[in-house]
């Protein structure tokens, strides 16, 4: 049990490994079965003790990293997993819909980090559990928001997300740049080997890629949200003309 919470590295998981394939297939599983299960849950009395257990998760996932980034760190060197972890949180917790629609579309980096995680820890150890568990929480908030409490982003939300995310971007990396540490967004060096051809071509044509692969990563979390709108749009359209 002490070597289960110790930071000591145990176990690392194999890429794409039996592991890391049932990892990402209990993710995508808890996903659906919470996208079907959500919309029972509104304006019951008994959900928001299901809205804070999902809160008490984050806080049991994350609290160790929280107090690390948060207390001995800089706001300025919380990732983009981060941001969106502890946007998400406060958006469903205290029902803010306008910080849950710039929130959302930086879920995609949940999505990444089960494809391609980065830490050396396995299941083996707690914070294993904790990292995989923070990221999944990520991918329950939003849809909670958006099948419980019908927070419908737009695509003038995306542009705002955008906008606020090449602003802290900008002050991130100017952070990083002058005083390296960190490089919690990526913008000097790339989060996967093989993405570090683009940086021995040059830093510039590296960054290009990465923002436009960010940029289409963002539109594509708005595409699920535009299709099941259009389908209940359709419905409803449908109904009306019947009646």
């Amino acid at each position: 049990m002490q070597e289960f919470f110790s930071n000591q590295v145990g176990e690392s998981i194999e890429w794409f490994g039996k592991v890391h394939i049932f990892l990402i297939l209990g993710f995508i599983l808890s996903l659906v079965l919470l996208w079907g299960l959500a919309p029972r849950f509104k304006n019951k009395k008994y959900e928001i003790m299901i809205r804070f257990i999902f809160i008490g998760l984050v806080v049991l996932f994350e609290w160790r990293v929280f107090e690390n980034r948060l207390l001995n760190g800089s706001i300025f060197r919380i990732p983009l997993c981060g941001i969106a972890l502890y946007g998400l949180t406060y958006s469903i917790a205290f029902k803010k819909e306008k910080v849950f629609k710039i929130m959302y579309f930086y879920t995609f980096g949940t999505i990444l980090t089960f494809l391609f995680f980065d830490t050396l820890f396995g299941l083996d150890r707690w914070s294993g559990w904790t990292y995989f568990g923070a990221h999944a929480a990520i991918g329950w908030l939003a849809v909670y928001g958006y099948r419980v409490f019908n927070f419908i982003p737009l695509k003038s939300d995306l542009k705002r997300s955008m906008l606020f995310l090449a602003g802290y971007a900008l002050i991130s990396g100017f952070a990083t740049y002058k005083y390296g540490g960190s490089d919690e967004l990526f913008l000097k060096n790339p989060p996967v080997e093989f993405m570090r051809f683009l940086i021995e071509i040059h830093q510039i044509v590296y960054l290009v890629v990465l923002v436009s692969l960010a940029a289409l990563l963002m539109y594509l979390m708005y595409l699920p949200i535009y299709l099941t709108e259009k389908v209940k749009n359709t419905r409803f359209m449908m109904e009306c003309s019947v009646n």
